[in-house]
């Protein structure tokens, strides 16, 4: 069900009818030779997750989240005894809770620092991969053939792709006929009758995110956002058929540390605006600012929680 990289026929791996073997390297087929991630040239441009992945999940990277169970019931469901595509796995927020459903999946992204965290994750919740295939590959040139599987999931990736529907394209190349292509969005919030005080939260995430990028500009460093915005649902319209809604209930208070999430992940260059940013001096900054916010704010300031009540998920799903 896949096509070869070097003659672009339709193969089973590791090997091609051509002689060509696709690397498999530590539990990972190499599937594209294609680099990390494009930011200049005229053509296609996109953004991976290569050089963040390590702390793109904070301090909760190996956790299973209430949210991702929810979602992850619903592909598997609506896969049955098909095959799930999970495009841009990342570290494998659904692949393992559907692989853990039992569900075949072919767990595809640009980064092996993503996926060798989808691996460590299995591994470290003893979730078994054994009907999972997981490959390095492009997003907007999938090495799979037309009509190959059932159902596909694109998270959080086709607004860090200049060209996302060619992405699209490619997503309904593959998809069989009547498959379902899910996308992820959180309801609008609903009135919280106890809001919750995250006032000393946002101030220190604020003053420490502002001053870091202050103290970098002075050394002629600025934020670059790589990210294209682009009309998902207008552009889905024009290229698949039917569309359903489908609302998954989630409801619950839930509190997070600093540490656990802005801060680990902020730390280790995990927000896109500091792919740039070079190891250095990001170190240097953030020493300083660690020992300045720790003074101000008390050496505990790492703990202060942001109290947050969780969102309903809506699940859109295009079919083809």
């Amino acid at each position: 069900m896949f096509i070869c990289p070097k003659c672009q026929k339709t193969m089973n791996l590791p090997a091609c009818s051509c002689g060509y073997t696709v690397p498999f390297k530590d539990g990972i087929w190499q599937l594209t030779d294609m680099p990390d991630m494009v930011k200049d040239g005229d053509g296609d441009k996109y953004i991976g997750y290569e050089n963040i992945g390590e702390t793109y999940s904070g301090n909760r990277k190996y956790v299973i989240e209430e949210r991702d169970e929810l979602v992850s019931k619903e592909i598997s469901a609506l896969t049955g005894n098909g095959v799930f595509f999970d495009l841009a796995c990342g570290d494998g927020c659904l692949t393992v809770p559907c692989a853990q459903n039992g569900t075949r999946i072919i767990a595809g992204d640009i980064s092996n620092g993503m996926l060798t965290i989808l691996l460590d994750r299995a591994r470290y919740l003893d979730v078994s991969l054994k009907n999972v295939t997981v490959c390095r590959m492009n997003a907007l040139e999938i090495p799979l053939v037309d009509e190959s599987v059932d159902t596909v999931v694109a998270n959080s990736v086709l607004h860090l792709i200049s060209n996302p529907k060619k992405v699209l394209c490619e997503i309904y190349r593959v998809m069989k006929s009547d498959g379902a292509f899910v996308c992820l969005d959180d309801a609008p919030g609903r009135q919280d009758t106890e809001a919750q005080d995250n006032s000393r939260y946002f101030e220190i995430v604020n003053s420490l995110y502002g001053e870091y990028w202050h103290r970098l500009g002075i050394r002629g460093i600025t934020p670059v956002k790589y990210s294209w915005k682009f009309d998902r649902d207008e552009a889905c319209a024009k290229i698949f058929g039917k569309k359903e809604i489908k609302l998954i209930r989630h409801r619950g208070r839930y509190e997070i540390p600093i540490s656990d999430g802005f801060l680990s992940r902020f730390l280790g260059r995990g927000f896109s605006d500091q792919t740039d940013v070079p190891k250095e001096l990001h170190k240097a900054v953030t020493d300083e600012l660690m020992m300045e916010f720790g003074k101000k704010y008390g050496e505990d300031f790492v703990s202060t929680p942001y109290k947050g009540e969780y969102s309903d998920i809506i699940l859109t799903i295009y079919r083809k």
